[in-house]
């Protein structure tokens, strides 16, 4: 690896080494080219019969100044100056031109209007013109020594003739910056502001931009250069006798001329003031135009010798004295701007300010420096004064803050487990297939380890108290085991390496100790080794040691060929958020969290980690914890053991059977409401569902339950005010009625909160279906519960037939479903967990389209952030249901920034978020053509007519169900075509519950 790295040193020195060789090349070679322009400009131009039509001599000094800048351009200028002056000393200042064009492409180059074309072509312009304008001075009115208004008009002759060489230069220049790699641009200094790196790096822009302190400096010095210039315009008359006799002689001539006028006819005495101004009238005021053309020629000159030491000048004091000024500049205003806690941070910038100027800055550096860092301490003195008086406050903000955290994540994550752990324990259920039923107790175990994880990282309590408890429970050794192979069987694949399990075949079968810690202490001890095995083997040993009759030393070692630890890496094991060799495993994802987290809890359970390594070969990760023992019966081959214990299990029958009980489940996702049904079904409770607030009080007001599930996290009405609103209402015909709390909010103190409001009793999601059945045997009325001899399982020909059409419902669905655009087709069975579902969650998706794509819009421009986010997260969820993932992923995204009420991201993302939410309403047109009607029989208009009459009544007592299972009857039925838009309203508005709707349009047609 070192050598490695020294090789790319060297080449990277090579490379850099190349490019100045080259730009230095390039340089020298476009200083030549401008010594021969203005040597030679009459040859590099175009012309017949004597009339210019393109000229070319601006040509290298418009490369120069818009690929090097004005400190190399000015350079070459000088010396471009120099031999002019020497070689030719009676045109030098035409040398003015090429000055004009090097400044003007240095100052568009340097200021970036060679990145767009509209720039471009502006910067062309403007150069265009003051050339041509130079030109006009330089070679029309200095050496026909013309001056008169009329000679204005040669200006167009300059622009025509130089316009293709301006724009040619410039566009070539914007298409090299624009489209050109990087790396062709790093040789020329301005090009190197058109990369990328330079462009993200904003240290770099501002400790390289122009200062105000060197533009004063660059100003002072170039205005007295146009003051001595018309100065020593001015002095050469005193200095030079010819142009003062010249002056002189005009004068002496006017005065002849008006002594003329006045003494023509009149004595002296007779002389009026009239006279006299009338002889001036007649006087001639002329100056030789030489003198003129001199006097120009010398502030021309000045400036071409002023304007570049001024920019030179300008990149000195830039670099010298206004770059370490500008730096200190704005670490003080940072400084001075920011908070106490600020200030710590901002103040550690100070320290990598340089300024060794060796002068009075370098003291300024220095002491702005020690009064950064007295201040710092100050800051630091004050806060350790006030900690022990607002430790009471921290603490509580920060109880708070994490209580709202946790709260949130509680719900987003366990949402998605709920849906995954629900359609599992239905395939527990309904399936007889032992191969099936052993995959779902896979999940079922792998989940439920999941959620023990994410109970304990969410349980706040143990968070805030620094500890967590050790809950021994009776476990299966063989089925612990099995659930560490499938955590980390799937990942050991991925990466091509072999995983080998070795078990002692004595091991007890049966212990009691804490099964989750120990899982999760092995976990992340064969993540880790997965993690950092690139190739070999890990190797999971697992023994034990008898210590007496009913305690074993349970012990677990993990082998791994990988990369290995180094002797002195070996203390950051255990540092939090610390990570073994950040730089070469900077690939590898991970917080450094999993050791730390190992360590604690073997503290808790009384025993450590043994580590061995040897860098470059591997690791052996060991440790083993005290367990009693339950069951002596040993294990064996523990794969063979677990399948039996797998067959061993007892399979799923309901608690009870209450055909009598009336219950509501109230939730705002679907997909919930399908999950409880289903997990109720063979109690035969019958089940009333509703989806807001708001229907669950018109619901209440209508019929009397035995229990209500109020989910919390609902849009517009929540479950807290949906039940402070039922306690309020005087026709609730269900006072006393208990009341649960449906949530994913698991967090330590949840419990206290929802008895706190008012419920009864408290659900967590995902919801267990042996709790929910404890739950409701406890609370539902005891005659209204058959138990017992009543209780039977339902009839074989029953289940016969509904497996039957389970089975032809997926067959229905399984070209319906292929056909759908937009969708991955795996990932939505997978969270459906069957294409009977899927099928019903996408027609239902894209029947709400519209109507929840419009309330998102409304909420978006009412900036109604609360009921925006609740929508679009609606929508992240039912469209991962799906597999809309692009969609789903972006309705995260604007949920996050809905919570934040990031006015600018919800604005600028929602339009495009909608853009393609509206889109699958083509991409699942498929579902509208879904069923093949033709083989049906057409209902008749009058029978259609009162199955929406009964739908409308149903509606109006808001008996959804029931109008739910007439809807499903007319499908087996072939709608009329007269009906066919009326009965896809009253499907669209069935979906979507509304009920205003539904009674407007269930009008019987006339």
């Amino acid at each position: 690896m070192a050598e490695a790295k020294r090789i790319r040193d060297v080449e990277k020195r090579w490379i850099r080494n190349t490019l100045k060789s080259a730009s230095v090349i390039i340089w020298l070679a476009l200083t030549r080219f401008c010594v021969y322009s203005a040597l030679h400009g009459e040859t590099m131009m175009l012309q017949t019969k004597g009339i210019v039509f393109v000229t070319f001599f601006l040509l290298p000094y418009l490369f120069l100044g818009a690929l090097y800048g004005y400190v190399f351009a000015y350079v070459s200028f000088l010396l471009t100056f120099v031999i002019a002056f020497i070689s030719n000393m009676n045109i030098v200042y035409n040398m003015a031109i090429y000055l004009m064009g090097t400044t003007c492409f240095a100052i568009f180059g340097q200021y970036f209007w060679f990145k767009t074309k509209k720039k471009t072509a502006l910067a062309c312009l403007y150069t265009l013109i003051l050339t041509s304008l130079m030109e006009l001075a330089c070679l029309t009115i200095i050496e026909n020594e013309y001056y008169d208004i009329s000679v204005l008009i040669f200006i167009l002759t300059y622009i025509s003739r130089d316009a293709i060489m301006i724009f040619g230069v410039g566009f070539l220049i914007h298409f090299f910056y624009t489209r050109m790699p990087d790396i062709c641009k790093l040789p020329f200094p301005i090009a190197t502001g058109y990369t990328k790196a330079y462009q993200e790096n904003k240290d770099v822009q501002r400790r390289l931009r122009k200062t105000r302190i060197s533009t004063k400096i660059t100003m002072i010095i170039i205005g007295i250069e146009l003051i001595l210039g018309i100065s020593v315009a001015g002095f050469m008359i005193a200095l030079f006798p010819d142009m003062k006799d010249v002056m002189i002689n005009n004068i002496r001539n006017n005065k002849e001329v008006i002594e003329q006028v006045i003494n023509s006819n009149k004595s002296e005495e007779d002389v009026t003031s009239e006279d006299f101004i009338n002889g001036i009238d007649t006087m001639e005021f002329s100056f030789d135009t030489s003198v003129i053309n001199y006097d120009i020629k010398m502030i021309l000159l000045m400036l071409c010798v002023g304007v570049p030491l001024g920019g030179l000048a300008n990149f000195y004091t830039k670099m010298t004295i206004g770059g370490p000024l500008g730096s200190l500049s704005d670490f003080m205003d940072e400084f001075a701007n920011s908070d106490d806690d600020q200030k710590r941070v901002v103040g550690k910038k100070i320290d990598n300010l340089r300024a060794d100027t060796k002068d009075e800055i370098g003291v300024v550096f220095e002491s702005a420096k020690t009064m950064v860092h007295s201040i710092e301490d100050y800051i630091n003195r004050m806060e350790e004064e006030q900690k022990l008086q607002t430790e009471l406050e921290v603490a509580k903000q920060a109880s708070e803050a994490k209580s709202s955290f946790l709260s949130n994540m509680s719900h987003e994550i366990r949402t998605p487990i709920n849906a995954v752990l629900g359609m599992n324990e239905m395939i527990l259920r309904e399936n007889s297939d032992p191969q099936i039923e052993e995959y779902a107790q896979n999940v079922k175990s792998a989940g439920n380890s999941l959620l023990g994880i994410v109970n304990d990282i969410l349980d706040f309590s143990k968070i805030e108290a620094g500890k967590m408890d050790i809950l021994p429970v009776p476990y299966h050794v063989g089925s612990m085991i099995n659930d560490l192979l499938n955590m980390i069987s799937a990942k050991a694949n991925d990466k091509g390496l072999e995983l080998e399990i070795n078990v002692d075949k004595s091991l007890p079968t049966s212990l009691f100790g804490d099964e989750i810690r120990i899982k999760q202490c092995v976990t992340n001890i064969l993540t880790n080794a997965v993690k950092y095995t690139e190739e070999g083997t890990v190797t999971m040993n697992v023994s034990y040691r008898k210590e007496d009759d009913e305690n074993i030393f349970l012990k677990f070692q993990i082998v791994d060929t990988g990369i290995g630890i180094k002797e002195e890496d070996l203390s950051k094991l255990y540092s939090p958020f610390e990570r073994i060799e950040e730089i070469r495993n900077r690939s590898i994802e991970g917080t450094g969290l999993g050791m730390s987290i190992v360590k604690k809890l073997l503290a808790l359970m009384d025993t450590k980690l043994e580590v061995k390594s040897v860098y470059g070969e591997g690791s052996d990760f060991s440790f083993e914890v005290k367990q009693q023992v339950l069951s002596w019966e040993e294990l064996g081959d523990f794969k063979q053991k677990y399948k039996e214990y797998l067959n061993s299990l007892k399979k799923y029958h309901e608690k009870f059977k209450a055909p009598d009980v009336d219950i509501l489940i109230v939730d705002d996702t679907v997909m919930n409401l399908t999950v409880v049904k289903g997990l109720l079904k063979n109690t035969l409770i019958r089940i009333d569902t509703a989806e807001s607030g708001m229907e669950t009080l018109e619901k209440v007001r209508q019929k009397r339950y035995d229990a209500i599930f109020i989910d919390h996290r609902m849009p517009k009405m929540d479950g807290l005010e949906t039940l402070a609103a039922m306690k309020e209402m005087e026709d609730n015909l269900n006072k006393g009625v208990p009341c649960i709390a449906l949530t994913a909010n698991a967090g330590a103190g949840a419990r206290d909160e929802y008895l706190a409001a008012g419920f009864d009793d408290y659900l967590s999601k995902p919801v267990n279906g042996e709790v929910l059945e404890e739950m409701l045997f406890n609370l539902l009325p005891k005659e209204k519960i058959l138990q017992g001899d009543d209780v039977s399982s339902p009839d074989a020909a029953d289940k016969a037939n509904d497996k039957s059409l389970e089975n032809e419902a997926s067959k229905q669905g399984e070209d319906f479903l292929g056909k759908l655009e937009g969708i991955d087709l795996n990932e939505a069975l997978k969270n459906c967990g069957s294409r009977e579902v899927l099928t019903s969650v996408v027609e239902e998706f894209l029947i709400s389209i519209d109507k929840k794509a419009d309330d998102i819009e409304s909420f978006a421009a009412a900036k109604d952030y609360r009921n925006y986010t609740v929508a679009v997260h609606a929508l992240k969820s039912s469209a991962r249901l799906i597999g809309a993932m692009e969609l789903s992923e972006r309705a995260a995204f604007l949920e996050k920034c809905g919570n934040e009420e990031n006015e600018t991201e919800i604005a600028e993302k929602t339009p495009d978020l909608l853009e393609i939410y509206r889109s699958y309403k083509d991409k699942l047109s498929a579902a509208e053509g879904e069923a093949d009607d033709e083989n049906l029989p057409e209902i008749s208009e009058e029978e259609l007519e009162n199955a929406f009459l009964d739908i409308k009544e149903l509606v109006d007592a808001y008996d959804y169900d029931t109008a739910d299972g007439i809807m499903d009857m007319l499908k087996d039925y072939r709608i009329p075509d007269s009906y066919k838009d009326k009965y896809n309203r009253v499907k669209e508005l069935m979906v979507l519950v509304d009920r205003d709707g539904l009674l407007k349009i269930l009008v019987k047609e006339q």
